[in-house]
């Protein structure tokens, strides 16, 4: 895909329906977000001045996880909590936007193209080859991490691209989904076996729980290189893994030629256009978890999935920081492996 210029807001355009309207709109009033985000009970609709931009929060009561009784609300306040940590890792990325309005249980939807937003949402238009053109949320403030969840995108899924090489990931990433039976102990063991290919290869990864069943490796790189050749990476070391591990792992894309118990080691989320959930992104399962960053030490010892949700997350950021900030400033270089593949 091509990219064009991003898209400025239009002098005088019309703002979305959450921003435009005036304070006094239905009888509500303005509140900070501080004072906002400080009440114990959000519900109904708000209108809340998060660093002097105007949104309107809606259906805050709604349920979005019934089991806990999690609800629209809370997710909101989540993200407000930790996001100045998971805003260098959204910014710059184009984001898809998976949509629960009504919550997990609820029927969900995709959409890339996002219309009429407010002056505070920055937006980057890439042309499609068929010539189509999608303007994609950025999100690279509170304001606008807010105005989307509130569209009820409870997770953040980003390019591994930043607009400024959007052909090119500053990343690529290992996704260890596990069969049906595999318990996390075992994703646990692959991960530590795809760490041990890393090292040998002489990189560098980090490790996260994907807030559903499985683990996602990241490997940092410097942003010169193609989709195509980082999934040739990500294959070589997948396949590798799959390989010496054979009980446990494999890279068997058709799922009813898996073995019970083995974790699929998907390299797959490396081609263009594939998002993966970010870091420190709440997740549509039970539960409310989230995709939380661990030290290889965590995966030793066998972390729990459930230890990292909506409720335990800010708490764990504040006592640790941002473990996966590395990410974002140890470029890694591929030639010398893109050298032995090509041989």
């Amino acid at each position: 895909m091509t990219t064009a210029k991003k898209a400025a807001p239009k002098p005088g355009s019309a703002l979305s329906k959450l921003t435009k309207e005036k304070s006094t709109s239905n009888g509500l009033g303005v509140v900070s977000a501080e004072a906002f985000f400080n009440e114990k009970d959000l519900h109904g609709d708000r209108i809340v001045d998060v660093n002097g931009n105007k949104l309107k929060f809606t259906n805050l009561h709604k349920v979005y996880w019934p089991k806990e009784g999690y609800t629209k609300g809370d997710l909101l306040r989540y993200y407000y909590t930790i996001a100045d940590f998971i805003l260098p890792h959204l910014k710059d990325r184009p984001e898809i936007m998976r949509r629960f309005p009504n919550g997990i249980n609820g029927p969900f939807f995709y959409q890339h193209d996002l219309e009429d937003p407010p002056d505070f949402v920055r937006t980057h238009t890439i042309r499609s080859t068929d010539g189509d053109t999608v303007r994609y949320a950025l999100i690279d403030n509170t304001a606008s991490l807010l105005y989307i969840t509130n569209l009820g995108a409870i997770a953040q899924n980003p390019f591994h691209s930043r607009i400024q090489n959007l052909d090119k990931p500053d990343y690529f990433v290992l996704d260890l989904d596990p069969e049906k039976g595999a318990p996390f102990a075992t994703v646990c063991k692959v991960a530590l076996e795809v760490n041990k290919m890393l090292k040998a290869l002489g990189l560098v990864g980090y490790s996260k729980t994907s807030g559903s069943t499985g683990m996602h490796i990241y490997v940092p790189v410097v942003a010169k290189y193609t989709y195509d050749k980082i999934v040739k990476v990500a294959r070589y070391i997948a396949t590798n893994v799959a390989e010496q591990n054979p009980k446990i792992a494999t890279v068997e894309r058709m799922t009813r030629n898996r073995k019970p118990g083995q974790v699929y080691v998907d390299f797959l989320q490396n081609i263009e256009g594939k998002t993966i959930a970010a870091v420190y992104s709440a997740r549509e399962k039970p539960g409310a978890t989230v995709s939380a960053p661990i030290t290889w030490a965590e995966v030793k010892k066998g972390v729990a999935l459930t230890d990292f949700t909506i409720k335990t997350m800010p708490a764990r950021l504040k006592k640790k920081g941002d473990i996966f900030t590395d990410v974002l400033t140890g470029k890694q270089k591929l030639e010398k492996i893109l050298k032995d593949l090509a041989a």
